[in-house]
């Protein structure tokens, strides 16, 4: 039932207000907070999950449009109703627990609940709450110190429409906000190199000092620099790392398996210490609460602060580069951080898993391996990743080399393999 993070699928298919209302009953408890984006099926899936926390005595407090980060602040069971970077005939539910995503043991409980009956007892009350985005603002404004006021493109395009435009600003920023509607998605969801390409232009055109974009629910964040470039996830995700580095006597850090060599160099250069956990950031956040780390990211733009709630927090990220940008434009910034060739490919498939098992099976090449989350191959001269999305029905292949021939070479023997 559960992927890498929440349930998702397509609504009226995976997805349906049955399922919502069944979650919302054996997941509700005293108090549940239910925040949705913009995908017009959230407006009767979210009806459903609180019918079915009512029903099981449990209060409810509506939230309406609001990033997933801010679902996390509100209180201490949440849950949103986002399928967050998916495309919009895809819906799901993210819960969460204590401002983080709930574990996998908690996953489990609620997975063997689901298949019981229905909780009853006298109906809960169901109210709103509209000054949660205010105080979520305020909390990311006390975390950071700005002195310059950066001119910011904004691409919300999704939930964080509600706060981030308006963060900004609080903050001293000159603020240029598109696809700021809370009524529909104006571009794909995904923020990636060819989704972001209208907001290059603009950032140069506007003579901006950078542009950011959100995805769906506003936890993913990408940086576009003064050039109208697209940061490579993985140098913003180092970036990033450096920087809450600096400040912090914690030097603990958390990634994931798809994490590039150049993540792994910044956190020893700067003293840090890495610990490794499969895809998603329910395992990275249950690390970092785990072994009380300072910083935990993954190379898509996802974020999570030690000080703040610990699922991807991304206005508090754009927040967080702002006072980057103190250093300098990021156009220069980024020269700074090396990392191999790469590519990122992905392919449809009936099963993944079972593709992805096939796969396993017949890999010959030599080299350190990691399999626990698909199987990561690391040779002398770079590495590859094999996984099983854990959003889509795709198998997704990621790799790393510090030629651009043998990355050719690996990547073309690889995709034979994987269709075959």
């Amino acid at each position: 039932m559960f992927g890498t993070s929440g349930i998702r699928g397509i609504y009226g298919q995976e997805i349906t207000e049955e399922l919502a209302a069944k979650i919302g009953n054996v997941f509700a408890k005293d108090v549940l907070f239910l925040g949705r984006d913009l995908r017009t099926s959230g407006i009767s899936l979210a009806d459903a999950v609180a019918e079915g926390a009512q029903l099981a005595g449990c209060d409810v407090v509506e939230l309406g449009i609001v990033p997933t980060p801010t679902v996390a602040y509100a209180g201490k069971r949440g849950i949103m109703v986002t399928a967050s970077h998916n495309p919009p005939e895809y819906n799901g539910l993210k819960l969460m627990e204590d401002s983080a995503e709930i574990d996998r043991e908690l996953e489990k409980k609620v997975t063997e609940d689901y298949r019981k009956p229905a909780r009853i007892a006298e109906k809960g009350a169901i109210t709103k709450n509209n000054e949660i985005l205010y105080c979520h603002r305020q909390e990311i404004v006390n975390s950071v110190s700005i002195k310059k006021r950066p001119k910011i493109v904004i691409d919300c395009n999704g939930a964080a429409a509600a706060l981030t435009p308006f963060l900004l600003g609080d903050l001293g920023c000159r603020v240029i906000s598109l696809n700021s509607s809370l009524g529909c998605f104006n571009r794909p969801s995904e923020p990636n190199r060819e989704s972001l390409r209208h907001l290059g232009r603009l950032v140069v055109e506007f003579e901006a000092d950078f542009g950011v974009a959100h995805d769906g629910d506003g936890d993913r964040c990408v940086i576009v620099d003064d050039k109208g470039e697209m940061l490579p996830f993985d140098v913003q995700l180092a970036m990033m790392i450096e920087h809450e580095l600096a400040g912090s006597s914690n030097k603990k850090i958390v990634s994931t398996v798809e994490a590039s060599l150049a993540i792994r160099k910044v956190v020893e250069e700067n003293g840090g210490i890495i610990e490794i956990t499969p895809v998603g950031s329910t395992y990275v956040g249950s690390m970092m609460r785990k072994i009380n780390a300072l910083f935990g990211g993954e190379p898509c733009g996802e974020y999570i602060y030690n000080d703040g709630v610990h699922v991807p927090d991304a206005p508090m990220a754009v927040a967080k580069f702002a006072e980057i940008f103190e250093n300098g434009k990021f156009s220069e910034q980024r020269k700074k951080y090396r990392h191999g060739f790469m590519a990122r490919e992905k392919f449809g498939t009936k099963d993944k898993r079972e593709t992805v098992e096939r796969v396993k099976r017949k890999i010959s090449i030599k080299g350190k391996i990691r399999d626990d989350d698909g199987i990561r191959v690391d040779e002398e001269d770079g590495w590859f990743l094999i996984r099983a999305s854990g959003t889509e029905p795709v198998v997704r292949l990621t790799m790393e080399y510090e030629s651009r021939e043998k990355l050719a070479k690996r990547k073309e023997e690889l995709i034979r393999l994987i269709l075959e």
